[in-house]
């Protein structure tokens, strides 16, 4: 195929991506698009923008705090500043073009190992997935962060094929960016360092890993060196024990997902590092194997799934008009993803697992950062609810993994046919010799016969 054969069809799956996000936001009605979480990151906005702030407290003027992280309430901040009083729009409108751009990035990253074929594939999973095509609908951290990090990722890459410190401080940096939209990306340096010291050495992994925390270490100066009326700490605290409940259901199962309602000691529990521990110390001693089988096993699972525990099918809040019920193809797209949802998280978790345990360097530093990431962000969800909105960040990775897999399967498939060809046409050569030594063993034995 032509590159301008291949350019073409890469561009028809961007613009796919582009409409199903755009098709979704513009049509799906949100009652109130700034309740709960995003109604704290539309007032850190308003505060940075009005006080100069960072505080998601409504009085004037406002308590600095670092109770979230403050990548998101940047980018909206700006938002605000350009788009004035259509700020929310502009919003969604980047958002949609960001998404757009890494289903674009994901491909950029597939072609640094694989194929044409398997990286157009993991494209197409990207711009057709609904977890992602929904994203840019919701005023929430998933779709800048998923976009942060994939760039991420891509200049990570291309640092590795043409080389350069720059280029691999630039590509750290913004794993630091993708921290400060979420902090539960700060491992993404340190993980990703240590392929970079088996094959680069201390001096690269060393600057890179250094690099990749400076937006982090910045930002935990600046809390500890301000009074804050809250703390990112007392989030923390709670999404750990929000996610503690077995099953998340504490006594009544019409408040599956948000068992914590209902726990009448989740004040003591989700307030303080102390009374986390105590609440969940005795709760582990009182049943240790359920909840060795909660974590261990069902967390992942679950972390891995299609439906959002806490939201509607994969979405996070609830919307009328939603296109993916009335319209028929991107109906249609839903259930087709949603039929290949476990056969491409299989796919990725055993191309994440074999490429993470690379022990003898037979693959190269990009496709071991991919199933690093994998596994280390899978582990870094499993304290707080098992929810797949999570996983949305590491999923243009993910889709990338599976189809690293589809390849390898297909490559060893491959060799294999070709192997038993080849020993076919082998034993079809030497066929016709054996049929003639024994036709002349023959002939001997009736000369013999006839001699008596």
């Amino acid at each position: 195929m032509k590159p301008a054969e291949r350019a073409v069809l890469v561009l028809i799956v961007v613009t796919v991506a582009v409409a199903l996000r755009w098709g979704f936001t513009a049509s799906a009605f949100q009652q109130n698009p700034l309740r709960a979480d995003a109604g704290h990151y539309a007032q850190y906005a308003a505060n940075l923008v009005e006080h100069g702030v960072f505080s998601f407290s409504p009085a004037v003027p406002p308590p600095p705090d670092s109770f979230r992280s403050p990548g998101y309430p940047v980018f909206l901040a700006g938002c605000r500043l350009l788009g004035g009083d259509r700020w929310l729009q502009l919003a969604w409108a980047l958002q949609v073009a960001l998404g757009g751009l890494t289903v674009l990035l994901g491909y950029r990253l597939a072609r640094v190992f694989l194929p044409f074929a398997p990286a157009l594939a993991a494209a197409l999973l990207a711009a057709l997935s609904p977890h992602l095509v929904v994203a840019p609908a919701f005023v929430l951290t998933e779709c800048v962060t998923t976009f942060v990090l994939t760039l991420g990722l891509w200049l990570f890459a291309r640092a590795e094929c043409l080389g350069g410190r720059y280029r691999f401080a630039l590509a750290s940096l913004t794993f630091g960016a993708a921290a400060l939209c979420n902090e539960a990306l700060a491992f993404v340096p340190i993980v990703l360092a240590w392929p970079l010291l088996r094959h680069h050495g201390a001096r690269c992994a060393l600057a890179f890993l250094v690099v990749g925390l400076l937006p982090v270490l910045a930002w935990g100066i600046r809390n500890h060196t301000i009074d804050l009326a809250h703390h990112g700490s007392e989030r923390v605290i709670a999404s750990i024990s929000h996610g503690s409940y077995p099953g998340m259901v504490y006594e009544n199962p019409r408040l599956f997902g948000f068992p914590y309602r209902e726990d009448p000691r989740q004040p003591e529990f989700g307030s303080s590092w102390q009374g986390l521990r105590t609440v969940l110390a005795e709760r582990i001693s009182a049943d240790p194997m359920r909840y060795a089988v909660w974590y261990l096993l069902e967390k992942p699972v679950w972390l891995w799934g299609f439906e959002l525990v806490q939201g509607s099918d994969v979405c996070v809040y609830e919307v009328g008009n939603s296109p993916y019920e009335r319209q028929p193809v991107m109906r249609a797209t839903h259930w087709l993803m949603h039929v290949l949802h476990w056969p491409v998280m299989l796919l990725a978790a055993g191309a994440a697992v074999t490429l993470a345990w690379n022990r003898r360097r037979r693959f190269g530093v990009v496709p071991q950062a991919l199933g690093l990431l994998a596994v280390f962000g899978t582990l870094a969800y499993l304290p707080v609810i098992p929810d797949p909105r999570y996983l949305q960040p590491f999923r243009p990775a993910l889709f990338v993994l599976t189809g690293a897999s589809v390849w390898a399967i297909g490559s060893w498939a491959l060799r294999n046919r070709t192997l038993r060809r080849a020993l076919a046409r082998s034993a079809s050569r030497r066929q016709p010799d054996v049929a003639g030594a024994g036709g002349q063993l023959a002939d001997q034995h009736g000369d013999v016969a006839e001699a008596q």
